[in-house]
């Protein structure tokens, strides 16, 4: 079944200080799997307020360490490695090795750097600047945020990047609405260059349905590696989309939902999604959401686009 871009939200503005983890909650799991689309008793809209307790806050942005300067082994690197993920079974999710991971995907940590924790996932979108990062709004509670592309076992292997501006809706700022649970962030150039003419982007893409087939890639928070799964999409609401794949568990929120040529092992792709909105991306390791990316996430990226120029 098809979403069109009316079935969004608007999002735009300024992104709250806290944010969530998801984690691992075995009763969503029947909730989920039980809840047709658009059953108002089960909506994300109806749930939200219940249920936002469910998760433990992340506050990055109460850490007092000062953040790090990019070293000589988190300059970025010069060449691109060319993914290869292996193919799996629809909805098992499967560690990516180092040597495969896209690097317009990476990690999002606090301001602590390389010794602090992941606690989010984010990639890289295609834009005039060169410099925007899509992510999930719960994700980015502050500027001393980082990303990390390509991030592996302790390494930056694309530098350590700074966020210098996070643009989300008013309504996520006032209310953590879950149907504005988008961010896009402005990314500070590093050692003279842009982040997307070191690592490369994806296509922003809206109104995409649920036609194709979507892999996720991200970050556990448990984990230095990222995963990898494809699956099927489902229409959980007029505004929610909803994919089952074992194992995103807190740290993946923010994961982007690629679909298209080079999709399946993060070379290439448009990104439909990205891993939150209802629960935040959901409270079982094997069932995540996304809002649909419509018309309203389109403006919101123009608006960052707009912003990264002044």
């Amino acid at each position: 079944m098809a979403l069109t871009g009316c079935a969004v939200l608007a999002f735009g503005g300024m992104a709250v200080a806290e944010r969530q983890h998801r984690t691992d909650t075995a009763a969503k799991g029947a909730v989920a799997a039980s809840a047709p689309a658009g059953d108002a008793s089960h909506s994300p809209a109806a749930a939200s307020g219940a249920s936002a307790s469910a998760r433990p806050k992340a506050a990055a942005s109460d850490s007092t360490s000062s953040t790090p300067s990019p070293s000589a082994s988190s300059a970025p690197a010069s060449s691109s490695p060319s993914p290869s993920a292996p193919v799996t079974d629809a909805g098992v999710s499967h560690t990516v090795p180092a040597s495969q991971l896209p690097p317009k995907i990476g990690a999002v940590f606090d301001s602590d750097g390389l010794s602090g924790t992941h606690h989010c996932t984010a990639s890289v979108v295609d834009s005039p600047g060169k410099d925007l990062i899509v992510t999930a709004a719960h994700c980015l509670g502050t500027t001393s945020d980082l990303f990390v592309p390509g991030y592996h076992d302790g390494q930056a292997p694309y530098g350590i990047w700074h966020i210098q501006r996070i643009v989300t809706d008013a309504q996520w700022n006032s209310d953590s609405d879950p149907d504005h649970d988008v961010a896009f962030a402005v990314v500070e150039p590093l050692n003279g260059r842009s982040i997307e003419s070191v690592v490369g982007a994806y296509t922003l893409g809206v109104g995409q349905g649920t036609s194709d087939p979507v892999t996720i890639i991200g970050y556990p928070e448990v984990s230095d590696e990222a995963i990898a799964c494809t699956d099927s999409v489902t229409a959980y609401s007029s505004t929610q989309l909803r994919i089952y794949c074992t194992g995103y568990s807190g740290g993946t929120s923010g994961s982007p939902w690629l679909v298209g040529a080079g999709s399946q092992d993060g070379s290439g792709g448009t990104v439909m999604g990205v891993i939150g909105g209802y629960e935040q991306g959901g409270d079982s390791d094997d069932v995540s959401y996304s809002v649909a990316f419509g018309s309203a996430v389109q403006s919101l990226y123009e608006q960052a686009v707009s912003d990264a120029g002044n």
